[in-house]
């Protein structure tokens, strides 16, 4: 009975510390988060001097000790599931925002907020929302977790594994960082869509376009991605795309990414001509 008592005690005692531990890493990546309020959003950047929505959470993570996927779907795809009403501070809460998949992510903060780079709003950068913001609320898909005590880690969250004994094999050399690719919605109407960015995008980083049909009706578009030139002469046109789109339907094609800094243009049109969205991106080096 003495050994037992012991024992249990043993188990309390290391399970507290275990929650200690727990509890002490998500107020510091809560205070980590806070640190960089106001910071600007960019597409693409993960640094103190400009962020977008998954590099701003990749970031604070790392600063944590914890390394996590870069893009919003592999946080999703590598986190270990929660339902969002049981998401703890510190937890990321994921969200689809262009009707294909998961395109942004948020730090669930200790009173229930949100915590994010923001990049369309009447505020943008690193910013603090309600979960039930009337724009975020809705779009909300799930939450993921990459915080547990060792004993109990999520599905997702690959612990270490040991060295087997003997010779160490051959360390495989490391593979190229990959540029970060930052998904976009764009809706396609049946109105014409003409501004600037006022976002810049990260040199070496990418756009991805998740194309939504709301024109109403089936139909084909063109889209045609230049860097811009003050000579037109020198003006280049980096991608050619035809699509077929259902109505409501939508479409990711493949990213485009930025290998020098300047002004970059989107032109999107139906097969008949008719200039359906026009859009410039500012590509800037950090």
């Amino acid at each position: 009975m003495k050994r037992f008592t012991l024992s249990l005690w043993i188990l309390l005692i290391l399970s507290g510390l275990a929650a200690a531990d727990e509890g002490e890493l998500r107020r510091m990546i809560i205070e980590t988060a806070r640190r960089y309020l106001g910071v600007p959003y960019v597409y693409g950047a993960s640094s103190p001097s400009g962020f977008d929505c998954s590099g701003f959470v990749s970031f604070v993570y790392q600063a944590a000790g914890i390394s996590i996927p870069r893009s919003s779907g592999g946080i999703w795809s590598a986190g270990g599931s929660v339902r969002t009403e049981a998401a703890k501070p510190g937890d990321v809460i994921v969200f689809n925002t262009v009707g294909e998949r998961p395109s942004h992510v948020a730090i669930l903060t200790e009173d229930g907020a949100l915590i994010h780079a923001v990049s369309s709003g009447p505020r943008t950068g690193v910013i603090i929302s309600p979960i039930n913001d009337r724009y975020f609320g809705p779009r909300i898909i799930g939450a993921r977790t990459f915080i547990a005590p060792v004993s109990a880690a999520p599905a997702g969250v690959i612990a270490p594994v040991p060295a087997a004994s003997g010779e160490p094999s051959p360390a495989a050399p490391p593979e190229p960082p990959r540029p970060a690719i930052e998904l976009v919605g764009i809706s396609i109407t049946r109105r014409q869509s003409l501004y600037t960015d006022k976002i810049p995008a990260a040199l070496g980083s990418g756009l991805q376009f998740a194309l939504t049909n709301e024109t109403g009706s089936n139909g084909t578009f063109v889209l045609l991605f230049y860097k811009m030139d003050i000579d037109p002469a020198k003006i280049q046109t980096l991608r050619q795309d035809r699509v077929e789109l259902k109505t409501g339907e939508t479409l990711a094609i493949d990213p485009v990414i930025f290998t020098e800094p300047g002004q970059y243009k989107l032109i999107l049109k139906t097969s008949s001509n008719l200039k359906r969205v026009e859009r410039i991106w500012q590509v800037i080096s950090l």
